[in-house]
Formats: structure tokens, C-alpha cells, sequence
């Protein structure tokens, strides 16, 4: 699972406050590209571009496949724009967005099935926003974190994991330590933290549940990223994992023997990532590593895991103070082949500042963070 990467490019994020509010969207909503009813002839090419709100960030799917639910980061601070878009997949439609003032450099959305609810962590803040996905409504804020910027769910449970990347008034960003244990029942934090290392930006889970993977940027610098192995029924680490660039995603493959994370790079973009490691989860080593495009963001699987989507960022800062100065290249999706560990045709152009993928039946949806779009590219399953 992703994320920060705007974090790690220190892009600010003004936490502007608003009313809740629900509304539709009328029209202008979508931009279909294609209409071609021959899904084999449109594979791996942009067939809608959807509109979100400012600089979307991360995506998530309900269990049902029909709604995506998207993180609208606002790195700008424009006023009540801190926001969440519903998008209706049968349609390509934006159905609602949701603003809460308890909204604050939204990072990452996390859906339970369970009991029906989104949880939206704000990056910058020191709180969790949890969504009833029945009305759309913020019905609760879970507090006590440090620049919350990753969640995972213990399938089958009312537990959850939150990464701590630090905030301004807490650690400081970037300097965070810590996994908490969320009790979902009653939305608190229980026991004491789990120390990691420093700045961790994403989660995972293995496929059994039994280890949580808490990836650490470090500094940025090439091969200080960490990758802390949590058992669960200690909630202590194991393990720790050595040589990553700038993490920024970890994604688990179907089968559950292997981690893939991204390597970003650096915050002052010396060096710029554009690799792919890959982690044996049996022996917690790294056992190969591919080139993709620059800074990848994110990585998810085929529902068969024979091949892996990885979003290549691909935007740089002539100020790495703030928001201003943003250069983005052409945006891109490169795929592996997991059998062979080797990229194949084609490399799939989508909106610029690619963050977040998420597949949905035959389609991936792709955040563009400075389009301020989602791009849907039927796949191959």
C-alpha cells in the first residue's frame, strides 16, 4: 500500500477547514476517449479520464466494485478544498464529495467491509477520519497519532494498523517512529506504539495476517530505506530490511510470497529513484530489483498476479520548501511480468503526477495528482 509521496516531496498542505457537506456533481464529470465496445482491442490504453478535486492522492475500491472513493490532498490549501470524490464505476461518474472540517492534508483512505466504513488518514494532523460509506458522512475522528500516513485492516478483526510519518507539531516531519494498534470497535488506539524506522510512509499485511510490513523512507538517500517486519502476536520486529531508496509503496503479490516496493528517490532528488525491489516475505531479503520509470509512486497486481501496474510519479520541485515551481513530466504506468521479474510492452501515458492505482474488475484507476484526474485503462486479468 502507498504512500506520502507528497510528503516526500514536502509539498505543504494547508489544512483549510470547511462544513460537511455532500453534494453531486452535475455534469463535466468525465471525458471518455474511446467507445470502443472490443475490451481486448482497448487493453492497457486510457479509455475516461474522470475529473477529482486538487491534487488527488490515493484511491480505494468498495468491496463491491461499484464506487472508488478518492483523497483529494489539496497541496495548494485552496479554501474547502480538502476533500473525498465518490465515483460511480458502471457510470465513470462523480456521484458525491464529501468535506468534513476534520479534514487535513488527506494521505490515505482505508475501506472496511466489515462494518461498512472508510478511515481517511490526515496527513498532517494527528487524526483519522472514519467515513459511514452508507451516507457518505464523517461520523467520527479516531486521535492520538503523529502525521498518520498509512492504515491496514487485520482481515476478519476490529484491528488496525496506522504508520506515524511525524508532523510539524508532533515529531517533525518525516521523523516519525511508530506503528499504533487501532481498535476499530471503539475507535481508539490500544497498547503501547511499535517502534520502526524513520518515517514510515506505507503499510502492508501479509495474506495470513501474521506480520505487519512497515516500510521507512529514512532520509531519502539511496539505500536508507528500511522495511520493518512486525509479528503480530507480539507486535514486536522481527526483522528488519535494508536498502531501499526513498519507499514509498509496498504492495503484497496474490500469493503472498513476495513484496514489491517502490523506490522513489530522494526529497531533493539526488538520486532519483526508478526501481522496483522485490522481498522474498520467506527468507526477508531482497531478491531482485527492476528499473521502471521515474520516482514510482505505487504498485498493484492483476487479480491472477501474473503482472504487476507500477505509476511512475515523474515530477519534480524547483522549490522543495513548498508547492510552488512543480515540473511534471509526461505521466506513466509501467508493467511487469511477475513470472519473468522483467518489464513488458507497452508503457501505458496517463495525466501527469501519477500516484495511486487501484484495479476494480478488468479496469485500473489511476490518481494524476496534477491533472487533478483518474484515469481508467481496461487490463488484462
Amino acid at each position: 500500500m502507498k504512500k506520502n509521496l507528497q510528503k516526500n516531496n514536502l509539498l505543504v498542505c494547508l489544512a483549510l477547514l470547511g462544513s460537511t457537506q455532500i453534494y453531486a456533481e452535475k455534469q463535466g464529470d468525465v471525458v471518455l476517449k474511446k467507445h470502443d465496445s472490443d475490451k481486448r482491442s482497448n487493453q492497457n490504453t486510457v479509455v475516461a479520464t474522470i475529473n477529482t478535486g486538487v491534487t488527488p492522492s490515493d484511491i480505494a475500491i468498495t468491496p463491491n466494485n461499484k464506487f472508488a472513493y478518492v483523497v483529494n490532498s489539496n497541496n495548494f490549501g485552496v479554501e474547502g478544498a480538502d476533500t473525498i470524490t465518490v465515483i460511480d464505476l458502471k457510470t465513470n461518474l462523480v456521484v458525491a464529495t464529501i468535506s468534513d472540517p476534520s479534514f487535513s492534508d488527506l494521505s490515505t483512505i482505508t475501506i472496511d467491509s466489515r462494518l461498512n466504513r472508510a478511515y481517511v488518514t490526515n496527513g498532517t494532523g494527528t487524526t483519522i477520519s472514519v467515513i459511514d460509506l452508507a451516507t457518505n458522512q464523517v461520523i467520527n475522528t479516531i486521535t492520538g497519532f503523529d502525521g498518520p500516513s498509512s492504515m491496514v485492516i487485520v482481515p476478519g478483526t476490529n484491528i488496525a494498523y496506522v504508520s506515524n510519518f511525524g508532523t510539524d507539531t508532533g515529531t517533525g516531519a518525516g521523523t516519525g517512529t511508530t506503528v499504533n494498534v487501532v481498535n476499530l470497535a471503539n475507535n481508539t488506539i490500544t497498547g503501547a506504539p511499535i517502534t520502526v524506522g524513520t518515517g514510515p510512509t506505507a503499510l502492508g499485511i501479509s495474506r495470513n495476517g501474521n506480520f505487519i510490513y512497515a516500510l521507512n523512507y529514512g532520509d531519502g538517500t539511496m539505500g536508507t530505506g528500511t522495511l520493518s517486519v512486525i509479528q503480530r502476536s507480539t507486535n514486536m520486529v522481527i526483522s528488519t530490511i535494508t536498502g531501499f531508496s526513498g519507499p514509498s509503496a509496498i504492495a503484497i503479490t496474490p500469493d503472498g510470497r513476495f513484496a514489491y516496493v517502490t523506490n522513489a528517490g530522494s526529497n531533493d532528488l539526488d538520486p532519483i529513484g526508478n526501481t522496483i525491489s522485490i522481498v522474498d516475505l520467506q527468507t526477508n531479503t531482497v531478491v531482485n530489483t527492476i528499473p521502471v520509470g521515474l520516482e514510482p509512486s505505487d504498485v498493484v497486481f492483476s487479480s491472477n498476479g501474473r503482472l504487476a501496474y507500477v505509476s511512475n510519479f515523474n515530477t519534480f520541485f524547483e522549490n522543495n520548501t513548498d508547492a510552488t515551481g512543480i515540473v511534471a513530466g509526461a505521466g506513466t504506468v509501467t508493467i511487469i511480468d511477475t513470472k519473468t521479474g522483467r518489464v513488458v510492452a507497452p508503457t501505458i501515458e496517463v495525466g501527469q503526477s501519477p500516484t495511486a492505482l487501484a484495479i476494480a474488475k478488468d479496469n485500473l484507476y489511476v490518481t494524476n495528482g496534477t491533472s487533478n484526474t483518474v484515469s481508467v485503462i481496461p487490463i488484462k486479468g
